[in-house]
Protein backbone atom coordinates (compact mmCIF):
# COMPACT_ATOMS: atom_id res chain seq x y z
CA UNK A 1 0.00 0.00 0.00
CA UNK A 2 2.84 2.36 0.84
CA UNK A 3 4.50 1.75 -2.53
CA UNK A 4 1.21 2.49 -4.24
CA UNK A 5 0.93 5.81 -2.44
CA UNK A 6 4.48 6.75 -3.44
CA UNK A 7 3.81 5.78 -7.03
CA UNK A 8 0.60 7.83 -7.12
CA UNK A 9 2.42 10.82 -5.63
CA UNK A 10 5.13 10.59 -8.28
CA UNK A 11 2.51 10.33 -11.00
CA UNK A 12 0.78 13.44 -9.64
CA UNK A 13 4.11 15.28 -9.57
CA UNK A 14 4.91 14.21 -13.12
CA UNK A 15 1.43 15.28 -14.24
CA UNK A 16 1.92 18.70 -12.63
CA UNK A 17 5.31 19.11 -14.26
CA UNK A 18 3.83 18.08 -17.61
CA UNK A 19 1.15 20.76 -17.29
CA UNK A 20 3.78 23.35 -16.43
CA UNK A 21 5.82 22.22 -19.43
CA UNK A 22 2.78 22.71 -21.67
CA UNK A 23 2.15 26.17 -20.22
CA UNK A 24 5.76 27.21 -20.82
CA UNK A 25 5.58 25.90 -24.39
CA UNK A 26 2.37 27.90 -24.97
CA UNK A 27 4.09 31.00 -23.59
CA UNK A 28 7.05 30.44 -25.91
CA UNK A 29 4.70 30.14 -28.91
CA UNK A 30 3.05 33.42 -27.96
CA UNK A 31 6.46 35.07 -27.69
CA UNK A 32 7.33 33.82 -31.16
CA UNK A 33 4.07 35.11 -32.59
CA UNK A 34 4.58 38.47 -30.90
CA UNK A 35 8.09 38.72 -32.35
CA UNK A 36 6.70 38.04 -35.84
CA UNK A 37 4.13 40.83 -35.46
CA UNK A 38 6.85 43.23 -34.30
CA UNK A 39 9.06 42.38 -37.28
CA UNK A 40 6.14 42.92 -39.66
CA UNK A 41 5.17 46.19 -37.96
CA UNK A 42 8.77 47.45 -38.27
CA UNK A 43 8.68 46.64 -41.99
CA UNK A 44 5.45 48.58 -42.50
CA UNK A 45 6.85 51.51 -40.50
CA UNK A 46 10.01 51.61 -42.61
CA UNK A 47 7.83 51.67 -45.74
CA UNK A 48 5.86 54.62 -44.33
CA UNK A 49 9.10 56.46 -43.55
CA UNK A 50 10.62 55.86 -46.99
CA UNK A 51 7.51 56.94 -48.84
CA UNK A 52 6.72 59.80 -46.46
CA UNK A 53 3.14 58.56 -46.50
CA UNK A 54 0.54 57.56 -43.93
CA UNK A 55 -1.20 55.33 -46.50
CA UNK A 56 -0.26 52.16 -44.62
CA UNK A 57 -0.69 53.67 -41.18
CA UNK A 58 -3.97 51.81 -40.59
CA UNK A 59 -2.22 48.53 -41.36
CA UNK A 60 0.59 49.48 -39.00
CA UNK A 61 -2.04 50.13 -36.33
CA UNK A 62 -3.50 46.66 -36.91
CA UNK A 63 -0.07 45.07 -36.50
CA UNK A 64 0.62 46.97 -33.30
CA UNK A 65 -2.81 46.04 -31.96
CA UNK A 66 -2.24 42.34 -32.69
CA UNK A 67 1.17 42.59 -31.03
CA UNK A 68 -0.39 44.20 -27.96
CA UNK A 69 -3.16 41.60 -27.74
CA UNK A 70 -0.64 38.79 -28.00
CA UNK A 71 1.46 40.47 -25.33
CA UNK A 72 -1.57 40.67 -23.06
CA UNK A 73 -2.30 36.97 -23.58
CA UNK A 74 1.31 36.18 -22.75
CA UNK A 75 1.18 38.37 -19.64
CA UNK A 76 -2.03 36.71 -18.49
CA UNK A 77 -0.54 33.25 -19.01
CA UNK A 78 2.61 34.14 -17.06
CA UNK A 79 0.54 35.67 -14.26
CA UNK A 80 -1.49 32.48 -13.96
CA UNK A 81 1.71 30.46 -14.04
CA UNK A 82 3.15 32.64 -11.28
CA UNK A 83 0.06 31.97 -9.17
CA UNK A 84 0.57 28.23 -9.59
CA UNK A 85 4.33 28.22 -9.01
CA UNK A 86 4.75 30.73 -6.17
CA UNK A 87 3.47 28.99 -3.04
CA UNK A 88 4.74 31.54 -0.54
CA UNK A 89 1.85 34.02 0.07
CA UNK A 90 4.25 36.82 1.01
CA UNK A 91 6.19 36.39 -2.23
CA UNK A 92 2.98 36.49 -4.25
CA UNK A 93 1.81 39.62 -2.46
CA UNK A 94 5.18 41.18 -3.22
CA UNK A 95 4.71 40.23 -6.87
CA UNK A 96 1.35 42.02 -6.98
CA UNK A 97 2.88 45.08 -5.31
CA UNK A 98 5.57 45.10 -7.99
CA UNK A 99 2.81 45.17 -10.63
CA UNK A 100 1.60 48.46 -9.17
CA UNK A 101 5.09 49.94 -9.57
CA UNK A 102 5.50 48.52 -13.07
CA UNK A 103 2.23 50.12 -14.17
CA UNK A 104 3.17 53.40 -12.52
CA UNK A 105 -0.05 53.70 -10.51
CA UNK A 106 -0.05 56.54 -8.00
CA UNK A 107 -2.71 57.79 -5.58
CA UNK A 108 -2.92 61.20 -3.94
CA UNK A 109 -5.57 62.62 -1.62
CA UNK A 110 -5.63 66.38 -1.28
CA UNK A 111 -8.36 68.93 -0.54
CA UNK A 112 -10.89 66.08 -0.29
CA UNK A 113 -10.18 65.05 -3.90
CA UNK A 114 -8.72 61.64 -4.72
CA UNK A 115 -6.34 61.64 -7.69
CA UNK A 116 -5.26 58.40 -9.37
CA UNK A 117 -2.64 58.26 -12.10
CA UNK A 118 -1.89 55.26 -14.34
CA UNK A 119 0.58 55.21 -17.22
CA UNK A 120 -1.83 53.45 -19.60
CA UNK A 121 -5.03 54.34 -21.42
CA UNK A 122 -8.32 52.75 -20.41
CA UNK A 123 -9.03 49.97 -22.93
CA UNK A 124 -11.64 50.16 -25.66
CA UNK A 125 -15.02 48.87 -24.51
CA UNK A 126 -14.83 46.08 -27.11
CA UNK A 127 -11.48 44.78 -25.89
CA UNK A 128 -11.78 41.29 -24.45
CA UNK A 129 -8.74 41.51 -22.16
CA UNK A 130 -8.66 44.25 -19.55
CA UNK A 131 -6.94 42.67 -16.53
CA UNK A 132 -3.66 44.44 -17.35
CA UNK A 133 -5.13 47.59 -15.82
CA UNK A 134 -7.83 46.45 -13.40
CA UNK A 135 -5.85 43.91 -11.36
CA UNK A 136 -2.94 46.28 -10.63
CA UNK A 137 -5.46 49.08 -9.96
CA UNK A 138 -7.30 46.93 -7.41
CA UNK A 139 -4.01 46.05 -5.72
CA UNK A 140 -2.92 49.70 -5.67
CA UNK A 141 -6.19 50.79 -4.04
CA UNK A 142 -6.02 48.02 -1.45
CA UNK A 143 -2.40 48.73 -0.52
CA UNK A 144 -3.03 52.47 -0.34
CA UNK A 145 -6.02 52.01 1.97
CA UNK A 146 -4.11 49.58 4.19
CA UNK A 147 -1.21 52.00 4.50
CA UNK A 148 -3.54 54.90 5.30
CA UNK A 149 -5.25 52.79 7.97
CA UNK A 150 -1.90 51.85 9.56
CA UNK A 151 -0.88 55.51 9.64
CA UNK A 152 -4.32 56.49 11.00
CA UNK A 153 -4.95 58.76 8.01
CA UNK A 154 -8.32 59.44 6.46
CA UNK A 155 -9.58 57.03 3.81
CA UNK A 156 -12.07 59.02 1.70
CA UNK A 157 -15.62 57.79 1.35
CA UNK A 158 -17.96 59.54 -1.07
CA UNK A 159 -21.75 59.50 -1.10
CA UNK A 160 -22.75 61.95 -3.84
CA UNK A 161 -19.69 62.11 -6.03
CA UNK A 162 -18.33 62.79 -9.50
CA UNK A 163 -15.61 60.72 -11.17
CA UNK A 164 -13.69 62.52 -13.88
CA UNK A 165 -11.73 60.40 -16.37
CA UNK A 166 -8.91 62.37 -17.98
CA UNK A 167 -7.53 60.58 -21.05
CA UNK A 168 -4.07 61.89 -21.93
CA UNK A 169 -2.70 60.97 -25.36
CA UNK A 170 0.89 61.13 -26.56
CA UNK A 171 0.94 64.32 -28.62
CA UNK A 172 3.66 62.99 -30.94
CA UNK A 173 1.37 60.24 -32.27
CA UNK A 174 -1.46 60.66 -34.84
CA UNK A 175 -4.71 62.21 -33.65
CA UNK A 176 -6.60 59.31 -35.20
CA UNK A 177 -5.81 57.41 -31.99
CA UNK A 178 -8.07 59.65 -29.93
CA UNK A 179 -11.30 57.81 -29.13
CA UNK A 180 -14.81 59.06 -28.61
CA UNK A 181 -15.64 59.18 -24.93
CA UNK A 182 -18.33 56.52 -25.26
CA UNK A 183 -15.75 53.99 -26.49
CA UNK A 184 -13.93 53.57 -23.17
CA UNK A 185 -14.50 50.55 -20.95
CA UNK A 186 -15.04 52.60 -17.81
CA UNK A 187 -17.33 50.21 -15.93
CA UNK A 188 -14.62 48.00 -14.44
CA UNK A 189 -12.63 51.01 -13.28
CA UNK A 190 -15.75 52.52 -11.72
CA UNK A 191 -16.54 49.20 -10.03
CA UNK A 192 -13.09 49.13 -8.39
CA UNK A 193 -13.43 52.74 -7.24
CA UNK A 194 -16.86 51.90 -5.83
CA UNK A 195 -15.52 48.92 -3.86
CA UNK A 196 -13.05 51.11 -2.00
CA UNK A 197 -14.38 54.65 -1.90
CA UNK A 198 -18.05 55.04 -2.90
CA UNK A 199 -21.37 54.43 -1.26
CA UNK A 200 -22.79 53.26 -4.56
CA UNK A 201 -22.15 53.62 -8.27
CA UNK A 202 -25.85 54.10 -8.92
CA UNK A 203 -26.76 57.13 -11.01
CA UNK A 204 -28.52 58.46 -7.92
CA UNK A 205 -25.16 58.94 -6.21
CA UNK A 206 -22.43 58.97 -8.87
CA UNK A 207 -21.80 61.09 -11.96
CA UNK A 208 -19.04 60.59 -14.51
CA UNK A 209 -17.19 63.03 -16.72
CA UNK A 210 -14.66 62.48 -19.52
CA UNK A 211 -11.94 64.89 -20.60
CA UNK A 212 -9.31 64.39 -23.32
CA UNK A 213 -5.94 66.11 -23.28
CA UNK A 214 -2.67 65.79 -25.19
CA UNK A 215 0.56 65.25 -23.29
CA UNK A 216 4.06 63.83 -23.41
CA UNK A 217 2.88 60.23 -23.04
CA UNK A 218 -0.24 58.09 -22.81
CA UNK A 219 -1.77 58.25 -19.34
CA UNK A 220 -5.10 58.05 -17.52
CA UNK A 221 -5.93 60.36 -14.63
CA UNK A 222 -8.91 59.75 -12.36
CA UNK A 223 -10.35 62.40 -10.06
CA UNK A 224 -12.95 61.45 -7.46
CA UNK A 225 -14.66 64.21 -5.52
CA UNK A 226 -17.88 65.28 -3.90
CA UNK A 227 -20.23 66.53 -6.61
CA UNK A 228 -20.46 69.93 -4.92
CA UNK A 229 -16.74 70.46 -5.66
CA UNK A 230 -16.96 69.49 -9.31
CA UNK A 231 -18.10 72.82 -10.91
CA UNK A 232 -15.19 74.79 -9.43
CA UNK A 233 -12.73 71.97 -10.14
CA UNK A 234 -13.67 71.55 -13.80
CA UNK A 235 -13.61 75.32 -14.30
CA UNK A 236 -10.00 75.51 -13.10
CA UNK A 237 -9.03 72.36 -14.98
CA UNK A 238 -10.55 73.72 -18.18
CA UNK A 239 -8.06 76.60 -18.17
CA UNK A 240 -5.28 74.16 -19.06
CA UNK A 241 -4.23 73.73 -22.69
CA UNK A 242 -6.28 70.93 -24.19
CA UNK A 243 -7.63 69.46 -27.38
CA UNK A 244 -11.09 69.80 -28.84
CA UNK A 245 -12.96 67.35 -31.05
CA UNK A 246 -12.27 69.56 -34.08
CA UNK A 247 -8.56 69.94 -33.33
CA UNK A 248 -6.46 70.36 -36.49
Amino acid sequence: MEKSNITEMRMDENDSFFKLKEQLEDAQKLMGRMEQYIVEARGVLQSCIRRQSEFQYAYLGDMIQETAKTSERLTDKLRRLTLEIVVNPKEYEKYKEDLVLIHGIELEYKDEILRVSASVLIPHRKDCYTDYLYKPLHTAFRNWCMQRAEEKLEIPTYTNCTICFVHVYDETLPLARVRDHDNYEEKHVQDIITNFFLRSDSGLYTNTCHVTRMGEEDRTLLYVMDSSKFPAWISDFGKETGIEKNHE
